[in-house]
């Protein structure tokens, strides 16, 4: 990894979703109908599609006026659509996925090793924040996983009322932990939100990508392997 990215980090700010929580393919997979390979595959194609909003399937569903439900309603409907569900099943399906989302999150894998390079990194000074485009309900959801309390502080949008990739999200992050924005570095696995918005806030940042949905693209970025390899970078680099 980059000895430039490590150095001096005050807040390591990670996004939620396969970041520190992974989706479940295979849950997803079932619940929906689709093959979990085909999924894997058109997971990265909604990713990559987020930097063109428009071209992005946006069904009228129930759920939709919920916090954090619209954003999460286009990426998993894009997501399904290009996987192979007919767009005209999609309003129906989102209803049924949101209500089993609600009861356990989709993205709910935890990484080996998480809580314990976590703790480490914190124990050393650094603070560690999650800055995610959520619906609200995180904390619920990390009490559950059993990592709420490996954060100093947990910035949803579904609750704060600001998305990545607006600057202000990390500002808060960075209010909340006593932190400098030229301090931080944010990890995610979206350029469109993760990316642009550290960049736009003033951060250093780099994205995790363990599907390689954006091979060949943004060279400029750097990639790392996950959230317990970059704790353990700094770690050994301070």
């Amino acid at each position: 990894m980059d000895r430039a990215l490590l150095e001096h980090v005050e807040l390591l700010s990670l996004d939620a979703g396969n970041t520190v929580i992974f989706l479940d393919h295979a849950r997803l997979a079932r619940l929906a109908g689709v093959s979990e390979e085909r999924l894997v595959v058109a997971e990265g194609e909604a990713k990559r599609l987020l930097t063109t909003p428009e071209a992005m399937v946006d069904p009228h569903w129930h759920e939709r006026d919920r916090p954090g439900a619209a954003g999460w309603g286009r990426t998993v409907a894009t997501m399904l659509a290009r996987a192979g569900v007919p767009e005209a099943d999609l309003a129906e399906l989102l209803s049924t996925l949101w209500a089993s989302h609600v009861e356990r999150n989709l993205w709910s894998l935890v990484p080996p090793g998480f809580r314990e390079a976590i703790a480490d990194l914190r124990a050393s000074g650094v603070k560690v924040a999650i800055v995610s485009n959520s619906e609200g309900m995180l904390d619920r959801l990390f009490e559950q996983l059993g990592i709420l309390s490996s954060f100093d502080a947990l910035v949803d949008s579904g609750k704060v009322g600001v998305e990545k990739p607006d600057p202000r999200i990390f500002e808060i992050a960075c209010q909340q932990t006593g932190t400098r924005v030229t301090g931080g570095l944010h990890l995610g696995d979206t350029y469109a939100t993760d990316v642009l918005g550290a960049r736009n806030a003033g951060m250093r940042t780099a994205l995790i990508d363990p599907f390689a949905h954006y091979e060949g693209l943004y060279p400029d970025v750097p990639r790392v392997p996950g959230v317990v390899e970059v704790a353990r970078a700094i770690l050994a680099q301070s």
